[in-house]
């Protein structure tokens, strides 16, 4: 992600760099360089999706400041007003013809008395806002030579902005985030039936993703994800949650999508739901359940055969075991789920033959832990 938008505002700059500056507004003004219109106060656009198109949306200033022949150094500040707390991605040059004269320099401050200045990183072109207020951008040169320029000196300042403020989450639709690193995020989704809930989060390091019922009390385990392309997932019934993210990047992408499913499993082994040869039963392992919550299902044989078990599930947090009881096998066939897309399908054998005998068999699904959910696919061939 960072990669990403630095390129972007390399290039901008270098275009920046490369268009003549006309010069034509006043000393000590700051011009909008899409309309030309003059302003005293500085704005951003806030990005949205962090996808390509997205990433090319960005306001550029030309701005002077107007030269003192009887100082060598000389400044011009303005405000900037900002919603909410996040990551200002902030690149500024400064446009001087004869840089052995001159040297310009740029900074974003708290106070109008710019005393203190807040966390900017020119190598990354980013600054983090705590929060929302108005923040002040100072464009300072010092010239030392005997002639200054009569119409002052310029710097060019693109900017964008990601927010870093807690917010709902549209299914199935990227949102980018700027956070200071390690600092959470808490993320709006809402249900209206039971289903599987996938989180996506692409950053460039790792995140810590938590799954919160409606009090933001955490129902799943904390778990740190360390690829640059984290899934989480879990099982969920109607209502409202949070997904508390703490990254180690001051920029990502989240995307929520929810898929409902019915489960249909029996609760007793007495009703134990059939599984018919050859097609699949999705279930799920709600975080509402308690832990030790079972789920049951039947298979009969008519005569001995060979049986192959599909077990596939989606599991972020805690395991989701399977046991199979019946002739010669009564427990003592097991298999579990603990990660996404895990297939932990198996084949049958007993003591002397690969074949189970004529008989009714049983699958037990088990939740492991409190904080396990997730959703999972059962079929036998």
């Amino acid at each position: 992600m960072k990669k990403k938008i630095s390129l972007i505002f390399g290039i901008l700059l270098m275009a920046f760099l490369l268009i003549p500056n006309t010069k034509v507004f006043a000393e000590g003004t700051a011009q909008d360089y899409a309309t030309g219109e003059e302003v005293t106060k500085l704005s951003t656009v806030a990005l949205t999706t962090g996808d390509d198109k997205d990433f090319k949306n960005y306001v550029t200033y030309s701005i002077n400041v107007a030269s003192d022949p009887d100082s060598s150094n000389v400044e011009v500040i303005f405000p900037m007003t900002i919603s909410q707390k996040g990551i200002l991605n902030c690149a500024s040059v400064y446009l001087d013809s004869n840089p052995t004269t001159s040297y310009g320099d740029f900074g974003i401050y708290s106070d109008a008395a710019c005393t203190n200045p807040i966390d900017y990183n020119t190598y990354d072109y980013l600054a983090v806002i705590p929060k929302k207020g108005t923040y002040y951008f100072k464009f300072s040169v010092s010239d030392y030579s005997d002639e200054k320029p009569e119409d002052g000196y310029y710097f060019g300042l693109s900017s964008n902005f990601l927010s870093g403020a807690d917010r709902a989450l549209k299914d199935k639709t990227w949102s980018i985030a700027g956070s200071e690193a390690k600092k959470p995020i808490y993320y709006k989704i809402t249900t209206t039936k039971a289903g599987s809930l996938t989180i996506n989060l692409e950053s460039d390091y790792s995140n810590t993703i938590t799954l919160l019922n409606s009090s933001k009390k955490a129902i799943s385990d904390e778990t740190t994800y360390y690829s640059t392309d984290s899934k989480a997932s879990y099982a969920v019934g109607k209502g409202t949650y949070y997904v508390k993210v703490t990254s180690n990047s001051d920029l990502y992408r989240i995307k929520s999508t929810f898929k409902a499913v019915t489960d249909t499993s029996g609760t007793t082994k007495a009703k134990a739901k059939k599984l018919p040869a050859g097609k699949a039963s999705k279930g799920l392992v709600l975080t509402s359940d308690k832990a030790g919550k079972v789920d049951w299902y039947k298979f009969t044989l008519t005569k001995s055969q060979t049986v192959d078990i599909t077990f596939l599930g989606d599991v972020s947090s805690g395991v989701i075991s399977l046991e199979l009881y019946g002739s010669g096998v009564s427990g003592s066939v097991t298999s579990s789920i603990n990660t996404v897309d895990s297939d932990q399908s198996f084949s049958v054998f007993t003591t002397g033959s690969s074949k189970l005998s004529k008989g009714t068999y049983y699958i037990k699904i088990t939740k492991k832990t409190k904080n396990t959910s997730g959703s999972y696919t059962l079929q036998f061939n």
